[in-house]
C-alpha cells in the first residue's frame, strides 16, 4: 500500500513539472512584461539589444526573440521600420501580422520587398494595412 502511495505522489510531482515546463517553453523565457527581464532574456540567449538584431531575429521569424525586444521597449518602428521590411522580404507572414498588431507602419518598403520576393499574401496584408506605393 505504501508503494502505490509513493508511486502516486511521484506521479503527481512529475506532472506537475512536466506542466510547468510545458508552460515555460509554450509561452516563452519571459512570461511578464518586464523591460529589465526582457533584456536578461535577450542577452540569455546571445542577442544583443540593438535595432540591428531586432530586425535580424524579425527577419528570421524568431517569434520569442520579438517578443522579448518588444516587452524590454524596442520601438517595433526603429531602423525606419527595418523589422517589418527584413520580415516581409523574407516570407515570414505570422511575423508581419504580429509586428502589424503591436503598431508596426506599413511602409512602401516593406510592400515593395515582398512583392519583389513574390510573397503574395504578404504583399496583400500591406496594402490591407495601409501600405502604399
Amino acid at each position: 500500500m505504501q508503494n502505490v502511495k509513493r508511486t502516486t505522489s511521484r506521479t503527481r510531482v512529475f506532472s506537475v513539472i512536466a506542466a510547468s515546463a510545458l508552460c515555460v517553453f509554450l509561452v516563452g523565457p519571459s512570461a511578464a512584461a518586464d523591460p529589465v527581464q526582457a533584456r536578461k532574456d535577450i542577452k540569455a540567449m546571445g542577442i544583443e539589444y540593438t535595432e540591428q538584431d531586432f530586425a535580424k531575429v524579425a527577419g528570421n521569424g524568431d517569434m520569442v526573440a520579438v517578443q522579448l525586444f518588444i516587452d524590454a521597449g524596442m520601438d517595433v518602428n526603429s531602423g525606419g521600420g527595418a523589422a517589418l521590411g527584413l520580415a516581409s522580404g523574407r516570407g515570414q507572414t505570422k511575423m508581419v501580422r504580429y509586428l502589424l498588431s503591436k503598431g508596426a507602419k506599413p511602409t512602401s518598403n516593406a510592400l515593395q520587398y515582398a512583392r519583389t520576393r513574390g510573397h503574395k499574401e504578404i504583399e496583400k496584408i500591406l496594402v490591407d494595412a495601409g501600405a502604399k506605393e
